[in-house]
């Protein structure tokens, strides 16, 4: 499916994807014939996945990730796994409306008091 002159198939913009997977090659270092053979595929198919011009079998897309380093997670949604279950708290937090936020709030903060009372004193 085309969404807006991006490739988009289901949920996954295989644009962005493609992006993501330069983005960290470079980062990296490294040539687009090295991270080819790091992930066991051509150099030619490479350049379609970064141009967001190739679709991946699972196991392409496992072997990719893999050579880079990075997460599935990151590749497909830009979530960076360097910073783990903050990010994630935080996307969970920006859907919430403001009385599911409270909510949550409140169950922190009496988590938070539990926590503090169960320390051992130092």
């Amino acid at each position: 499916m085309e969404d807006a002159g991006r490739r988009v198939e289901g949920d996954i913009d295989v644009k962005a994807v493609g992006r993501r997977v330069r983005a960290v090659r470079l980062e990296r270092g490294l040539t687009s014939e090295r991270l080819a053979e790091a992930a066991d595929t051509s150099s030619q198919f490479l350049s379609k996945i970064e141009k967001g011009e190739q679709q991946m079998t699972i196991g392409k897309f496992a072997k990719l990730a893999n050579a880079l380093g990075v997460s599935a997670d990151y590749l497909l949604f830009g979530r960076d796994e360097r910073l783990g279950r903050a990010a994630l708290a935080a996307e969970y937090l920006g859907a919430m409306n403001p009385i599911e936020r409270d909510l949550l709030s409140r169950a922190v903060i009496a988590l938070q008091g539990t926590l503090q009372a169960m320390r051992p004193e130092e």
